[in-house]
């Protein structure tokens, strides 16, 4: 969710489009779901937006709680009424906002892309069998009001293709600067400051931890100062064909949609790039310098300012000049009060999952930044020392005495058409070097053990639909 409140979402103009207020209703009822699904609709065609669940749209006023489940309004629902009534299928994001203890389910829904969102199915019939909410064919657009009307002016579809065009132009303009560049590496400047960006991120998230290890209770700063010592470090440039980096000019906007995509993928009750809405882990933009230069970066998940002690602690941050970077403490490290300590490892199912999740978020980013022909990968992993790479917390998969160092740095540069058509491929090339750091004489061969189906399994481990590879083109 974006790094707002309720109030902030209350204190718009009357006339702000973007915004849909609906009382509390039962969304398994039809008529209302294929009247949410006009909404829907038009906010896609509006350029996106938000639909508020609990708060009276004449007054703008928070009716407080429920006795309905909130799993009603959750994202398989939302999603359900997409699939039903709308193409294309927009990918929305069911986020909740905590306003004066009462919890408010937020649909954010994103741009229509290249076509428009049109209704693909009718509703349910009233008396004089005429569909009520929304109607086959129709295109649904946000009105003064506000409401969600068909489509009727000129103005209405001026607006609603130009944004379509320039979609398409942007897509144009990508296919065409890849095809027609040459192919060249990455200057020293690019890498220089991913470089840079990496170090600085672990750097502050390693203070963050000690910070919080003084506040709070003595029983956890062992486990958060350690916590802070060992972590990944992944980040991602994304490189032009000048070999210089792409800009991304609004990181905010592009996390957020992002976002929303990194559900479908890379998402495990917690997913790597957060935009987490509540106010003390809010995104910030914020700078430092790297190799002497001043950059301006939004972060996200700091530390320090959390109340909550987990399985483990999470920070990014993604640089304006084209860089993200993504650090994690060690979930494989966290273990049950009480519960017997047990040797350090990594298991290859949460390797893959931390890389999955850089590479995800890179391309995802790269698909809404015009001209990007390379993404180079830097991994720093932190506190390997002694730790066996294991299958679970009882089965190792390599033998030997574990890591002989306590840290493995890589960086590695991608083919943008690579990551983007190739992903299994691009996945793999990142991922066989840290594996080979644990090849000692036994039964673990990466080469031969990393193949697509391998993964797939892995992935299945946490049993989470939402983490999976892209489709090969």
């Amino acid at each position: 969710m974006p790094s707002f409140d309720l109030s902030d979402l209350l204190a718009r103009t009357n006339e702000s489009l973007d915004v849909e207020f609906k009382a509390w209703m039962d969304p398994r009822d039809n008529e209302t779901r294929a009247k949410l699904a006009r909404h829907l609709a038009a906010l896609a065609n509006h350029g996106g937006g938000y639909l508020v669940f609990g708060v009276d749209d004449k007054a703008r006023t928070p009716l407080g709680a429920t006795e309905l489940d909130l799993a009603l309004f959750g994202q398989d629902a939302i999603a359900g009424i997409v699939k039903k009534y709308l193409d294309p299928r927009i990918q929305v994001l069911v986020e909740h906002i905590v306003h004066e203890g009462v919890t408010y389910p937020v649909v954010v829904v994103p741009s229509h892309g290249a076509r428009p969102v049109i209704a693909i199915a009718d509703g349910p019939q009233d008396g004089r069998n005429r569909p009520v909410g929304v109607s086959l064919g129709t295109i649904y657009v946000r009105a003064a009001g506000p409401e969600s009307a068909p489509i009727r002016g000129a103005d209405d579809w001026n607006a609603l293709l130009d944004r379509c065009l320039t979609h398409r132009s942007d897509l144009l303009g990508n296919v065409l600067r890849q095809s027609l560049a040459r192919q060249s590496k990455p200057d020293e400047r690019a890498a220089n400051l991913l470089r840079a960006a990496v170090d600085d991120t672990a750097q502050d998230f390693t203070a963050q931890t000690r910070l919080l290890a003084d506040k709070v209770d003595p029983q956890y700063r062992d486990g958060i100062v350690n916590a802070g010592a060992n972590y990944s470090a992944l980040g991602y440039a994304l490189v032009g064909s000048d070999g210089d980096l792409v800009e991304i000019s609004n990181p905010r906007a592009v996390n957020e949609r992002v976002s929303i995509e990194m559900h479908r993928y890379a998402h495990y009750g917690w997913n790597s790039f957060l935009p987490l809405h509540v106010p003390e882990r809010a995104p910030q933009v914020r700078s430092s310098t790297l190799a002497g230069q001043e950059m301006t970066y939004l972060e996200g998940m700091r530390v320090e300012n959390t109340g909550l002690i987990s399985s483990s602690f999470d920070y990014w941050r993604i640089y304006e000049c084209g860089i993200g970077v993504s650090i994690e403490s060690f979930r494989d490290d966290w273990r049950r009060p009480g519960a017997e300590a047990i040797p350090p490892h990594l298991t290859a199912s949460w390797i893959l999952i931390v890389i999955h999740s850089l590479l995800a978020h890179a391309r995802l980013v790269g698909q809404e930044i015009p001209g990007v022909t390379q993404v180079v990968v830097r991994m720093d992993w932190r506190g390997l020392k002694g730790r066996m790479l294991a299958w679970d917390h009882f089965r190792h998969a390599a033998g030997g005495g574990g890591m002989a160092d306590d840290r493995f740095v890589k960086t590695i540069a991608i083919d943008w058409a690579l990551l983007r058509d190739s992903y299994f491929e691009a996945l793999r090339r990142v991922a066989i070097p840290f594996f080979q750091m644990f090849g000692a004489a036994g039964w673990f061969n990466p080469d031969e053990w990393l193949t697509r189906e391998a993964v797939e399994t892995e992935f299945s481990r946490p049993r989470m639909n939402t983490i999976k590879l892209f489709e090969e083109s």
